[in-house]
C-alpha cells in the first residue's frame, strides 16, 4: 500500500494557496459576477488615463443595473419582442362564409387567386362584363339593336337624332308596342354606354362606342342565329 507523502502534498497546498493564485481566482469570480456593471463602466469612460489619474465616466443608464436581474429582463424583453413580431407575421385563417363553408374546392380557389391576382382581376373582368352583356341582351329591342348596327357601319362617324328616327318608327309599328318617346329610346342606349352622345341639346349628335362594338361582337359570336331576332 502506498504511502501518502505529506511533506510533498503541504509544499503543493503553499503554492496554491499563495497570493498570485488566490489573486487569479478573486479576479475571475470578481469578473464573473460583475462583468454587465464593468461593461457598462467601460462603455460610460468619457475621459482618463491608465497610471496616475482617476476616470471619468458619465451618469449610469438605471436601465442596465449591475447584477443578472437587469440582464435576464432584457433578454426577456427581446425575446417577448421577437415573439410579438412572429405572430404578427403568422396570418390568421378567416371562416369561410356560409356560401363557400361546404364547398371542398373553396380553399384551393382561395390560394390560386392569392398566387395569380392579375389573372384574377382579368378572368373577373371578363365575367362581369359577359354578364352585363348578357343581361342587356335579354332587356335590348330588336330595333335598338339595328340601330347599333347601323352605328357599327358608319365607322365612327356621329349621327343626328333625326337619322335614328327610323328605327324608333320600325318600333312603334311592330304589334303591341307602347308609346316610347324618340330620346327615350335612345337614351336607353346611351344609359348602357353602348353609345356616346355629344353636342347640346336639339344638336346632339350619337356614335358607337368601344363597349358597343363589344356588345355586338359578344351577341354575335353567343347568338349567331339569333342576335338580330329580338322583339321590336
Amino acid at each position: 500500500m502506498c504511502e501518502i507523502n505529506w511533506q510533498l502534498l503541504l509544499e503543493y497546498l503553499k503554492v496554491l494557496l499563495s497570493w498570485p493564485p488566490i489573486a487569479l481566482l478573486i479576479t475571475f469570480i470578481f469578473f464573473a459576477r460583475f462583468r454587465l456593471a464593468i461593461s457598462n463602466l467601460l462603455n460610460r469612460v468619457t475621459e482618463g488615463n491608465f497610471f496616475g489619474q482617476g476616470f471619468k465616466a458619465a451618469p449610469p443608464n438605471q436601465s442596465l443595473e449591475s447584477g443578472g436581474v437587469a440582464e435576464d429582463l432584457l433578454i426577456k424583453a427581446s425575446e417577448a419582442q421577437s415573439n410579438t413580431g412572429a405572430q404578427q407575421n403568422i396570418e390568421t385563417p378567416t371562416p369561410l362564409p356560409p356560401e363557400l363553408a361546404n364547398d371542398p374546392q373553396a380553399l384551393v380557389a382561395i390560394e390560386w387567386v392569392k398566387g395569380n391576382p392579375i389573372q384574377t382581376v382579368i378572368e373577373y373582368k371578363r365575367l362581369l362584363l359577359n354578364y352585363n352583356f348578357e343581361r342587356l341582351f335579354n332587356i335590348i329591342y330588336g330595333t335598338q339593336i339595328l340601330l347599333l348596327e347601323y352605328l357599327s357601319s358608319r365607322s365612327g362617324e356621329t349621327v343626328a337624332l333625326t337619322q335614328l328616327a327610323q328605327f324608333h318608327l320600325m318600333y312603334l309599328s311592330k304589334p303591341k308596342a307602347t308609346s316610347y318617346e324618340l330620346q327615350d329610346y335612345v337614351n336607353f342606349l346611351v344609359t348602357y354606354g353602348v353609345i356616346a352622345v355629344a353636342g347640346v341639346p336639339n344638336q346632339q349628335t350619337y356614335s358607337l362606342t368601344p363597349h358597343g362594338v363589344q356588345f355586338l361582337a359578344y351577341i354575335k359570336t353567343n347568338y349567331p342565329l339569333g342576335w338580330f331576332n329580338r322583339t321590336f
